[in-house]
């Protein structure tokens, strides 16, 4: 027989091989009677059902007996003879990946080459939930000894009516069994030739067995720390516990048996210490993490040993389908999603000797785990049907992919015809399609999209649409086109049949996306458009989330996000259909807002509750104290009102002043979870942008708006610093105004550093990098502000109002508390100073770092320190505690309105 490869999908035709009983699908071709027993003889028909049924006669057909989609051998109780074929590996000779002695060999062979070690993800997470677990057991310890709730001395208390006798028998039979368990392994292990899995076992016994002692150790040395009372008190570890789990959980279980017997007697054995108040549960709950994260962490460093059914062992499945593979035709493909295994195979079919080129799909279960924390998050953030199926099972997921691809098929819909599936062990399951040798859509050139291809595209959709069908991921990657112009859909594995018309939706919205980040926004959606009609392509806006979308996709569209590819499809949908409904809709559980409410109300109870620790309410026993108190209070206000002016002004087109100023308000709940001025800056261009200007534009004209108040901010600071400097006659005229400390410090320190700025290329480089793009883009908009009078006099008039009204609440802040006349300058001074300060902590609104610099200046400047923290604390309310709660109420209201 030749051993030339098929070059094409036409030299022999990809079949699709349905069950008994589904010929329906098939036209009734070689269809036999029901109670006919015995494999059936199928002539499988090319992926051209439906319409295309008729022309099936002019396609090659393949026909080969068709096996029940089993792990177990045919009804015979024993599988096809057939000859052996060797297997060396990959066309060059060497051997693929996980072909080792453990997977398995042919007859005829000798042993397979030495096992390879991998380091699997799974592995990882384990790692971190085991010392996760670990750390929080002993919080818990710690909490509980410092709240005086000690266990022990009650439960030996009540376990004094059980004879010790007993107590000591179970302790003994445990031991012997957690240690004799992992002895029986270790020794099966060496009889099957698997020493390296032992070495690991001895050498995580013998770091579990020093570290337990290490510990018991440390904790009777320091046996009166709260430490040493949360792992369990003097000697918490139970060292042969510890080893024990540590010699399993490298050795595995080969029986189900002997992990039941296992875990048992350790659950027994750690009864029976704690009722004889040897221990508590705390510290026998640890021995066995402490065995565990050893075995874990050593796995991680070294790899574990592959034992995972090799392709040797994968071939020998695939006979028994009647699939016998070409000797040298293995060959290594990139892994699938969720880290399946992939190969490509040539086998020829036991009932007409026809050779067919297939793709391997080899699906392990502890691959799969590694994606469960993925999954999970989806869970919990997306509701309804936007959550992706993730089954624990393998087998629901092998049988999932198999409905998918069958029902697919029938759906008219060319897909690689399903030849074998079957489970390979018990974590392992094998999935065999026809090689479809064409390339895929994503990889073509540019003049390949044609209108045709187009039309071909969406009406692949439409049939799936129509049978009720959803890949969850149609994006360009997964279709091919072959020589004959012919679409074909690819990895289906985690789509859904009967699936809910959403997603059916939700589909198009992704292949819209992925079209248009190939050709372009505007031609993509003019197709689509001209392929399914205005109304069809409108119903596909409100889908288009990012979050919904697959990962790859959502990537895609992180990385282009300066072209704004679904801003520009809906700008370009609601001008072919202006009655389009935009709506986005709400398949988010958890939605950010949601998270940042909580995670914000929690951050200010705990900072607000701190920073009131020993917090004593000033004495408003006189009208002057109530007069300054207004005036905090009437500054504080101005500083929104300020800052809208500011905005207002630098923004062209017109902004109603009054969302404005409720949109400052809101910023200052926001800042509850931004450090420094990150939250005002996002909500500022978020409300512009829902004003209808431009991305591009609304952060252009939010950093005009910080440009024109740095600058304000400056003069206002010189001018401050050179009044605070000043000094008075004794009748409280000015002598003279003589610049202070502070002004000439400025003016050193940026003196000098525009001096090292220029000595120094890298420094200058990267400044230079920085400056370029402000200059840039913002200039010309400051440019545009200047020819604009009113403009002008807003943005500067906001710029400038804002810090004075800080400063003269803060001023007031301190007069109605300490009772005494401050110098406004020294206050402004202070505030300016201190609001620097508090920019360079990372924190929501600079807490700490502006509460210590005001504290620091006030006290400065000749203020008891008593007087200066209360004053603080009354300045930091007024400007920052309190309009948390009017920012929520207008937070909440902008977003209802569409305003944010």
């Amino acid at each position: 027989m030749s051993s030339e490869q098929p070059s094409g999908p036409r030299d022999w035709a990809p079949v699709t091989a349905l069950p008994p009983g589904s010929g329906d699908q098939a036209t009734g071709a070689g269809r036999e009677p029901p109670d006919s027993g015995g494999p059936q003889q199928v002539t499988a028909l090319p992926p051209s059902t439906g319409h295309e049924a008729a022309h099936a006669s002019d396609e090659p057909v393949l026909t080969c007996n068709w096996t029940p989609v089993t792990s177990s051998p045919p009804s015979t109780g024993e599988p096809p003879t057939v000859p052996a074929a060797p297997i060396s590996g990959s066309g060059s000779g060497t051997q693929p990946p996980g072909s080792g002695s453990g997977s398995g060999s042919v007859p005829g062979q000798g042993p397979g080459p030495r096992h390879r070690r991998v380091r699997l993800p799974a592995d990882r997470l384990r790692l971190v939930a085991g010392v996760a677990l670990a750390l929080l057991l002993v919080a818990v310890g710690i909490v509980g000894y410092r709240a005086g709730c000690n266990l022990r001395p009650e439960i030996a208390h009540q376990a004094a009516a059980i004879p010790r006798f007993l107590l000591s028998v179970m302790q003994v039979l445990a031991f012997i069994t957690v240690i004799g368990v992992p002895t029986g392994l270790a020794v099966e292990r060496l009889v099957r030739r698997e020493a390296e899995q032992v070495v690991d076992a001895v050498a995580v016994v013998a770091l579990s067995y020093l570290a337990a002692i290490c510990v018991n150790l440390l904790a009777s040395h320091y046996a009166g720390s709260e430490v040493a009372q949360g792992f369990g008190g003097p000697t918490p570890m139970q060292v042969h516990l510890a080893v024990g789990v540590a010699a399993v959980s490298i050795l595995g279980f080969s029986r189900s048996w002997l992990r039941n017997l296992f875990f048992s007697a350790a659950a027994v054995g750690g009864l029976a210490v704690v009722l004889l108040g040897e221990d508590s549960v705390t510290g026998v709950l640890l021995s066995a993490l402490l065995g565990r994260v050893i075995a874990i962490g050593w796995l991680c460093a070294r790899g574990a040993v592959d034992t995972r059914p090799g392709i040797a062992k994968v071939v020998a499945e695939l006979r028994r389908d009647g699939l016998r593979t070409h000797p040298g035709s293995v060959r290594v493909l990139d892994p699938g999603t969720e880290g399946t295994r992939r190969y490509r195979v040539t086998a020829e079919c036991a009932g007409d000797n026809r050779r067919a080129v297939l793709d391997l799909s080899v699906l392990d279960q502890g691959q799969r785990a590694a994606q469960l924390p993925g999954r999970l998050w989806q869970w919990i953030r997306l509701r309804g049907p936007a959550r992706r199926r993730s089954f624990l099972s393998l087998r629901r997921t092998v049988e999932s992919e198999v409905l998918m691809a069958m029902a697919v098929a029938a759906a008219g819909v060319r897909t690689p015809a399903l030849r074998s599936a079957r489970q390979v062990d018990q974590d392992t399951a094998l999935l065999a399609y026809d090689h479809v040798d064409a390339p895929r859509v994503a990889d073509l050139p540019a003049d390949a999209f044609t209108d045709a291809l187009h039309r071909e595209i969406w009406a692949l959709w439409c049939r799936l649409r129509a049978r009720q069908l959803a890949h969850r991921d149609l994006t360009l990657d997964h279709l091919l086109l072959d020589g004959h112009g012919h679409l074909w859909l690819t990895d289906v594995a985690y789509g859904e049949i009967t699936a809910e018309d959403v997603l059916c939706r939700l589909d198009g919205a992704e292949l819209l996306v992925s079209l248009a980040l190939r050709v372009g926004a505007d031609r993509a959606t003019d197709q689509a458009v001209a392929a399914l009609g205005p109304d069809t392509v409108a119903s596909l806006l409100p889908l288009m989330q990012p979050i919904l979308f697959a990962e790859d996709t959502a990537k895609a569209l992180k990385h282009d996000r300066e072209q704004d590819v679904v801003g520009t499809i809906r700008e370009r949908i609601i001008a072919l259909h202006p009655e389009a409904d935009v709506q986005p809709i709400s398949l988010e559980r958890v939605r950010p807002r949601t998270v940042l409410s909580v995670v914000g109300g929690a951050i200010a109870f705990y900072l607000l509750a701190t920073q009131l620790t020993g917090f004593q309410v000033p004495r408003l026993n006189t009208w002057q104290a109530w007069a300054w108190a207004g005036l905090a209070v009437a500054s504080s206000a101005a500083t929104y009102v300020a800052a809208a002016l500011n905005l207002v002004g630098c923004v062209k087109e017109h902004l109603v002043f009054r969302t404005s100023v409720e949109v400052q308000v809101a910023a200052a709940f926001v800042g509850l979870v931004a450090p420094g001025a990150v939250g005002g800056l996002a909500v500022n261009t978020r409300y512009l942008q829902r004003a209808g200007i431009p991305v591009a534009r609304a952060v252009t004209s939010v950093g005009v708006s910080q440009v024109i108040a740095f600058a304000c901010y400056v003069l206002l600071l010189l001018l401050f610093s050179a009044f605070a400097g000043s000094r008075e006659k004794e009748g409280g005229a000015l002598t003279a105004i003589t610049p202070s400390a502070t002004v000439t410090g400025v003016i050193v320190g940026l003196a000098v550093l525009c001096v090292l700025i220029a000595a120094i290329p890298r420094l200058r480089t990267l400044v230079m990098t920085r400056v370029r793009p402000l200059v840039t883009d913002v200039w010309p908009e400051v440019l545009q502000v200047a020819r604009a009078p009113h403009k002008l006099a807003q943005a500067l008039g906001g710029a400038f109002a804002l810090p004075l009204a800080a400063s003269l609440c803060l001023w007031a802040s301190v007069n109605a508390v300490n009772g005494g006349d401050v110098s406004l300058a020294a206050m402004g001074v202070a505030y300016l100073v201190a609001k620097a300060l508090g920019s360079l902590v990372p924190t929501p609104g600079g807490v700490g770092g502006i509460e210590a610099a005001l504290t620091a200046g006030l006290t400065t400047a000749g203020i008891p320190s008593a007087a200066a923290a209360t004053a603080v604390i009354v300045f930091r309310l007024l400007t920052w505690w309190l309009p948390v709660i009017p920012g929520w109420f207008a937070f909440t209201a902008l977003q209802r309105r569409g305003a944010l």
